[in-house]
């Protein structure tokens, strides 16, 4: 009887122990600190939701190789300090990956405290399109022997990190199409609204490059205040000079003021705008004034049923976020997450694990979206696509 009690005591401990176990080991700890609150929430919400939408629907199925894929949001209300708290409490609650953050001061403060070299973790696709945050392999140990290896909030320099996995195309692949766009429509002067922060600075320095390649210089530019997104003075000093077309780095609430002030000088300069804007929005706030006005994108247009991952994205959404509109940014978590599933697959199965099967995905087709990683290679797309909003205050390519 006795021996009986301890074989039955012992099966307990022992299925109480696989049960830990499986528990440990049969979960994907996803962490994502980002702008739910503050200027960038309309994105960060968005891509949030998309993301989840798409673990859910894995983890409907059964997760991958039997491994839930869990996502754990931290809002950082779009400020740097705060994004770099949230990190070290994701990695203190050993998250297996970072991804999905918003912001490029925030995500070069983490860089340039050395968050994530320090911690070994990956962060995939973060919503930055800074050239200097994916700069070509090798360009650390060259920055480090002239002893200026440094990243700052504010004024971000080159330099390789094997950490950050980008998933969207660079702020420069935007400018470079949103310039041959004006240039092939026979637009030679070309100016610049631009915030006085890393995303401004680095969205002017990109469409400055950009425009040499066309034996071309900027016209003129004009700087905002990221705090009071006052932009008066920037349309008074662009309009001076009367461009033809202007490239807005600007968020939403910015572009949107732009955009309103700048139509009863100029209706006729043909305006551009980066990703980072929301066109609902611009539409909304602007109303027939944002007719004609031109947003690059760094996705498939989710709407379009023909692309592969956009009717996945679409039945995704309608079935796991069903009272959540569909837009870029949904679909862009979309890409993230499935990125981030197709990587546990490879093996990724831990923080320790996941850069290597990140690596694997060179070539990746995540249904008509093909992402380019490898061991020296952390860009992993450079798909632009531009388009313009219509009357009706819908978008059109």
């Amino acid at each position: 009887m006795k021996k009986n009690l301890f074989r039955a005591s012992m099966l307990a401990v022992s299925l109480a122990f696989a049960a830990n176990a499986f528990a440990a080991g049969g979960e994907i700890r996803v962490g994502q600190s980002v702008a739910l609150t503050g200027p960038l929430s309309d994105s960060g919400k968005d891509y949030s939701t998309g993301m989840k939408a798409y673990f859910d629907s894995i983890n409907a199925k059964g997760g991958v190789g039997g491994k839930k894929i869990t996502l754990i949001v931290k809002d950082d209300a779009s400020l740097p300090p705060k994004t770099y708290q949230n990190t070290q409490a994701l990695i203190n609650d050993n998250v297996d990956v970072l991804a999905g953050y918003t912001g490029t001061p925030n995500i070069a403060l983490i860089v340039r405290t050395k968050a994530l070299q320090k911690a070994n973790i990956a962060l995939v696709g973060p919503l930055t399109g800074a050239d200097s945050l994916r700069a070509p392999y090798g360009t650390e140990e060259k920055a480090a022997g002239q002893g200026n290896y440094k990243l700052e909030a504010d004024s971000i320099q080159e330099g390789y990190i094997p950490q950050l996995f980008h998933v969207r195309a660079s702020y420069g692949d935007e400018a470079r199409k949103i310039v041959k766009q004006a240039v092939s429509l026979g637009m030679q002067k070309i100016g610049v609204l631009y915030s006085d922060d890393a995303f401004g600075k680095t969205g002017l320095a990109a469409v400055q490059a950009a425009l040499r390649e066309h034996n071309l210089e900027l016209a003129t530019k004009g700087i905002y205040n990221l705090k009071t997104n006052a932009v008066g003075d920037a349309v008074k000093t662009i309009n001076a000079v009367k461009p033809q077309a202007i490239v807005m780095i600007a968020n939403s609430d910015a572009a949107t003021a732009f955009v309103k002030q700048y139509r009863d000088l100029d209706p006729g300069a043909q305006l551009f705008a980066l990703s980072t804007v929301g066109y609902k929005s611009l539409t909304k706030s602007v109303g027939e004034d944002a007719h004609g006005v031109g947003i690059s994108q760094v996705v498939p247009m989710p709407w379009n049923s023909l692309t592969p991952v956009s009717k996945e994205h679409l039945r995704v959404m309608k079935e796991f976020a069903p009272d959540q509109p569909v837009t870029y940014a949904t679909m862009e978590g979309h890409i993230v997450a499935k990125v981030i599933a197709e990587a546990v697959k490879r093996g990724g199965v831990s923080r320790e694990k996941m850069s290597g099967a990140l690596e694997s995905l060179k070539g990746y087709d995540a249904g008509g979206y093909i992402v380019n990683f490898g061991p020296q290679e952390r860009r992993g797309s450079k798909y632009v696509d531009i388009t313009v909003i219509s009357k009706d205050g819908e978008l059109m390519r």
